[in-house]
């Protein structure tokens, strides 16, 4: 076997990290769409269709360290002691990338209760909006039809005077 096949295993571990890092990066900006009032759908939108891009590529650097490694698995296991220091160079990136993985998937669960909450506060946001337009709208119709408030019919206001 050849050191590019340990060479191309242990560059798309390098790589997974990177886009493990991105994603966390991601998830923060996601949090302060959610906090930020008001809330952004174009952001939010934005923020989802670019973690999409990089899961996509997580799922392709997957994909293709697992194609390699099953081409080079049965010689890395039959020569440990040959390929001890890469082996172990790829046991602590995968010790890395379980880590990310992990806070990522925190990052997530912490994110889909903040975007809840943010939608919950803007639903109601449009509700009352909608609430303060029915209400004036029922006045606008109540003033035009004449049965609003006239105070020349409340018995006694303004017949003293003259």
């Amino acid at each position: 076997m050849s050191n590019t096949y340990i060479t191309a295993l242990t560059e798309s571990l390098e790589k997974k990290i990177e886009v493990l890092n991105k994603i966390h990066e991601k998830d923060e900006e996601q949090l302060s769409i959610a906090k930020t009032e008001p809330f952004s759908f174009e952001a939010f939108d934005k923020n989802v269709e670019e973690k999409d891009v990089l899961i996509y590529k997580l799922v392709k650097l997957d994909e293709g360290f697992e194609i390699v490694y099953e081409n080079v698995k049965a010689e890395l296991n039959a020569n440990k002691d040959l390929y001890k220091e890469e082996i172990k160079k790829m046991q602590k990136l995968i010790t890395d990338i379980t880590a990310l993985s992990t806070k990522i998937q925190a990052e997530e669960a912490r994110n889909k209760a903040a975007m809840e909450a943010a939608f919950r506060n803007e639903k109601q946001r449009l509700k009352s909006s909608r609430s303060s337009v029915k209400a004036v709208n029922s006045y606008a119709k109540a003033m035009r039809s004449g049965t609003g408030s006239n105070f020349s019919g409340i018995s006694g206001i303004g017949n003293d005077w003259n």
